[in-house]
């Protein structure tokens, strides 16, 4: 009977429902901005939410792309032609994030690389150009951009990148002047100021020469260098940024040979340098605040050593090249003996006592002075002249202070 049947009931909205129709609410400015977040491949998904939320993937800055969720390298690269096909070309593309760990490398030999060069391609020439920043991100080696400033910044598609990030990478570096000379350098971004390289292999087969890593990058602020091992017989490491303002690396091996020019340089931090006659002599007039992690071999500063003097001459050069810092912090890692021997040796800074006797401090601004030693040589005897020696040379007679602290394992 009529009035017996039910009126029929609309389902109530789901809790998520309504936190979506609350989202949709926000202008396209934010929802593209939430978008940039996602991979590119859930980013399409939000299509199905709604149809207000139907076109907002073409239109978004950031594309995030991240293969490993199309199970095969195939899959993702229909992926890529689609989604720049299908996006809008008045849209400019601003970043770009490559994530290519969990892809076999026999997989992506060769072929990531030209997936890479097809996107940045797009985005300069679509909506006006200007990508800013790029992050690749691979693993065990499974991007590897041979002749790296050659065949890709030679076509101009990185014109306007500002910021880069490359972690897992093989860069192949080299390049040849006008007059056919082959030197070692890399990028060649003229617009980049911040650049971060992390347990990229570098290779080159410009033996013998020096490797100027940073050289034609005359815009560059920021710079981070994290375990890269540098693969070139015979080589010199060079960093030379005439605008570098802060500067970061954590070595790999034992580096003989690097050099650091960065006349602004205002904050440096160097972690896993060995204390030795190799360390560089510096020259920082700008350098603000140092945080310098040495490690040192006890039998390289015995008595016995035939190069002692030497050494010490070079360690309180080294030092001397911070002298304008108003804050430093010295980190000294004991490595051991391969024989596990953890006999007590001289602290390298007692090495420097009779250097510092008879000189006057370069230090004049140091406010700060923070020394961490391994537990097995904590708390350093460290003789009194040592410590004056870093802080009389300040005419401030502001409050000054000394710390000593327990280098964590």
């Amino acid at each position: 009977m009529a009035g017996n049947s039910r009126k029929s009931k609309r389902p109530k909205a789901s809790h998520v429902d309504k936190e979506i129709a609350k989202l949709s609410d926000f202008p396209d400015e934010v929802l593209h901005y939430i978008l940039s977040f996602l991979d590119t491949k859930s980013a399409v998904r939000t299509s199905l939410l709604s149809r207000r939320w139907r076109f907002l993937w073409k239109d978004v800055l950031a594309l995030n792309f991240l293969p490993k969720s199309f199970g095969k390298l195939a899959s993702f690269r229909k992926h890529v032609y689609r989604l720049l096909s299908l996006r809008s070309h008045r849209t400019p593309v601003r970043k770009v994030i490559f994530n290519v760990r969990g892809i076999k490398r026999d997989e992506t030999r060769g072929h990531i690389t030209k997936t890479i060069e097809q996107i940045v391609k797009y985005a300069f020439s679509h909506g006006g150009g200007g990508l800013d920043h790029l992050s690749i991100i691979g693993e065990d080696e499974n991007v590897c951009f041979s002749r790296f400033d050659e065949n890709i910044t030679a076509s101009n598609h990185f014109a306007s990148l500002k910021s880069m990030k490359l972690e897992g990478c093989k860069l192949w570096c080299v390049r040849f002047d006008d007059t056919g000379f082959k030197s070692c350098t890399t990028l060649g971004f003229k617009m980049l100021t911040t650049l971060e390289l992390r347990e990229c292999p570098l290779s080159s087969d410009c033996q013998g020469l020096p490797f100027d890593l940073v050289g034609d990058l005359p815009c560059l602020k920021y710079l981070k260098l994290i375990r890269c091992f540098i693969d070139i017989p015979d080589c010199t490491l060079l960093i030379s940024g005439p605008q570098l303002l802060d500067l970061e690396v954590e070595f790999t091996s034992h580096y003989h040979f690097y050099e650091l020019i960065a006349p602004k340089l205002k904050s440096l931090r160097l972690w896993g340098e060995y204390v030795d006659e190799y360390l560089p002599k510096l020259d920082l007039p700008c350098l603000d605040h140092a945080n310098i992690r040495l490690k040192w071999e006890p039998d390289s500063w015995d008595d016995d050593d035939p190069v002692l003097a030497e050494k010490s001459s070079v360690f309180l050069n080294y030092l001397c090249g911070m002298c304008n810092v108003e804050s430093l912090k010295l980190c000294f890692d004991k490595v051991q003996r391969w024989n596990g021997d953890l006999e007590e040796h001289p602290f390298p800074l007692n090495r420097i006592k009779a250097l510092t006797a008879h000189q006057a401090s370069p230090f004049n601004r140091l406010k700060t002075l923070t020394i961490q030693c391994a537990h097995q040589q904590y708390p350093p005897n460290i003789p009194y002249q040592v410590i004056r020696y870093f802080l009389e040379g300040s005419p401030n007679t502001e409050e000054k202070f000394v710390k000593l602290e327990m280098l964590a394992d």
